[in-house]
């Protein structure tokens, strides 16, 4: 992702097909950093998602949550990656505004991984809870 790219409606479906397997690994070795920078306040609205996020990453890296899109995948990666990179469009820095283009592009993956992503939450649920059902 360049930092050069303007973020509008198509922003993560102009960036899934360039997601590889290095980009996946990245987003679970910077869990650390990831979850660090969510506990800011202004990421209040949006800590559970992103938590649930990287938690259904890792459970499809594991290979026990399978049946999800790559496009879902890679839509993820993609805003994660987003927000963890502090020299973005708005660099994170700058006070109150620095955090509106990360929210913007998590918005838009929300948008596209909204039914996987409730999907898992019911299926996580349903495993904590002893039940087995399908993937």
């Amino acid at each position: 992702m360049k930092k050069t790219d303007k973020i509008g409606d198509t922003y993560i479906e102009d960036h899934v097909d360039s997601v590889s397997q290095k980009d996946f690994d990245e987003v679970l070795d910077k869990k650390d950093q990831l979850f660090a920078k969510i506990n800011h306040p202004d990421w209040i609205k949006y800590k559970s998602k992103i938590i649930l996020m990287y938690h259904m990453l890792k459970d499809i890296k594991n290979k026990t949550y399978t049946e999800t899109p790559w496009k879902t995948i890679a839509a993820m990666i993609v805003s994660i990656l987003y927000i963890l990179n502090p020299l973005d469009i708005i660099p994170d820095f700058i006070p109150v505004i620095g955090y509106i283009d990360d929210l913007t592009v998590l918005g838009l993956a929300l948008k596209l991984v909204q039914k996987d992503l409730e999907l898992y939450a019911n299926w996580k649920e349903g495993t904590a809870k002893g039940q087995e059902g399908p993937q």
